[in-house]
């Protein structure tokens, strides 16, 4: 195994293991009503649809074709863009603190689904022919939210009294992995960053990243949450998807694969240093996975989030 080979797989056993503790984390800190409930605001959820199946794969298209780059690196960004909804945004979400966390795994959840309509229509515009399986999309669905989530909630309810603890480790195991995977991931794409410094593709990628953000905010308006919550989802993509088509229907060829990889990168490190930047503005301890789980009879001190104040109240 190359020294390459091993920061990918680091980089890729990283991200997944980040995922999975933050989601074990949130399911210990949910009931099921409570993570059900965003689901309500049928207007909120249609908007956050239709903003990252249509209006943010459109938007890295057109910031591709306004800036003088090559077609193929247009079309390696765009294929990175069109997947909506990583699961990495919900160690986003979890990393500003103030954000509304079951909206967030709702709209996980719901966007992951809208991907397999979104992304093989988009596919099929950007490289004539191209799709993806829905198999792919499932996959990752079922690995890295559906099957922790069930998990977290099982332990919640079988093991009250240790879930609290669990959480602050499991939070603490994520945020090393996330740690791994930055460092890894820098490394092994070093060459092909370097490689882009001077090139319009960076910034294409960055602008990409903010657009994204900013269109989710738009979504949530007033209300700072929710804006946070629907911004930093909307923000990180689902790269993978793109590297899967670009791998098997364009042959892996360097000219998609680089621009792709790097858009994936970009994004990750603009969303997550944002997310981290608004838990140091706006720090509320009470919100966060760690925090105190109410006491049996549902005396506590923990909040509810605005979904569930809104689907209560």
């Amino acid at each position: 195994m190359t020294a390459d080979q091993l920061l990918t797989h680091l980089f890729n056993a990283g991200v997944a293991i980040s995922i999975i503790a933050t989601v074990l984390a949130l399911g210990m800190s949910y009931r099921v009503a409570e993570l059900v409930a965003p689901l309500r605001r049928v207007w909120l959820v249609a908007l956050v649809i239709l903003v990252n199946s249509v209006l943010v794969p459109a938007a890295a298209w057109g910031i591709g074709k306004a800036l003088p780059i090559d077609a193929s690196a247009v079309t390696g960004m765009t294929l990175a863009a069109i997947g909506a909804a990583s699961a990495a945004g919900l160690k986003a979400t979890q990393l500003a603190r103030r954000a509304d966390l079951p909206l967030a795994v709702s709209l996980v959840v719901v966007l992951q689904f809208a991907n397999l309509v979104a992304v093989p229509l988009w596919a099929g515009q950007v490289v004539s022919g191209a799709s993806i399986s829905a198999s792919s999309i499932l996959g990752n669905l079922l690995l890295l939210v559906l099957v922790p989530l069930a998990l977290g909630l099982l332990a919640r309810a079988r093991y009250t009294a240790h879930a609290a603890t669990w959480q602050v480790e499991l939070t603490k195991v994520s945020n090393l992995a996330l740690a791994l995977a930055l460092v890894a991931g820098i490394s092994v794409n070093w060459q092909a960053i370097v490689s882009l410094l001077g090139s319009w593709v960076l910034l294409a990628s960055a602008l990409t990243a903010i657009v994204a953000v900013a269109l989710g905010g738009v979504v949530g308006r007033a209300d700072p949450e929710t804006r946070t919550t629907t911004g930093l989802v909307s923000g990180l993509r689902f790269g993978s998807l793109g590297l899967i088509i670009i791998g098997t229907q364009l042959h892996g060829n360097a000219d998609y694969l680089g621009p792709a990889i790097v858009f994936s990168l970009v994004d990750l490190i603009i969303v997550l240093l944002l997310s981290v930047e608004i838990g140091h503005r706006s720090p509320d301890p009470m919100n966060s996975p760690g925090a105190p789980m109410p006491a049996a009879g549902g005396a506590g001190t923990r909040s509810r989030s605005p979904s569930v104040r809104r689907a209560t109240g």
